[in-house]
């Protein structure tokens, strides 16, 4: 059973039922749950992935299909190509963690620096998507 500590009722039932196990000497398990993004941070982290694949085209980048029969295949990076071969590779190094609907806040924040970083040492921010940026309020 599941539940929302952060709702008053929710947590009465949680603490009935957990006194009520150690009344009775009961073995129980508890299991924090991991908020994971919202749709609207999914639609960010996708735009994200728009932000990036423009200023690798702008830096002249390709990139380059490996294992086709055909040599020296090549095209200007997409949001699909920046998710799968940029954003996924770094996200399996650092975390193991094969879906990107797996990942929690501060793992996405950790990826967005490594790439955040790339990006710096090339004189150019990439931000994050948020509502102030997107509308260029403080």
């Amino acid at each position: 059973m599941k539940y929302n500590l952060k709702i008053d009722e929710e947590r009465c039932n949680a603490e009935s039922k957990f006194k009520h196990a150690l009344k009775e000497g009961k073995s129980i398990e508890l299991k924090e749950i991991k908020k994971l993004r919202t749709v609207t941070q999914n639609s960010a982290l996708h735009l994200y992935f728009t932000f990036v694949a423009y200023e690798l085209n702008n830096l002249g980048l390709e990139f380059h299909y490996q294992g086709l029969t055909t040599q020296g295949l090549t095209s200007r990076y997409t949001d699909n190509i920046v998710k799968e071969f940029v954003w996924k590779p770094i996200q399996m190094a650092l975390f193991d963690i094969k879906s990107t609907t797996k990942l929690d806040t501060k793992q996405i924040n950790e990826i967005i620096d490594v790439i955040t970083k790339y990006f710096g040492d090339k004189g150019i921010s990439i931000n994050f998507p948020s509502i102030e940026s997107l509308t260029n309020k403080k």
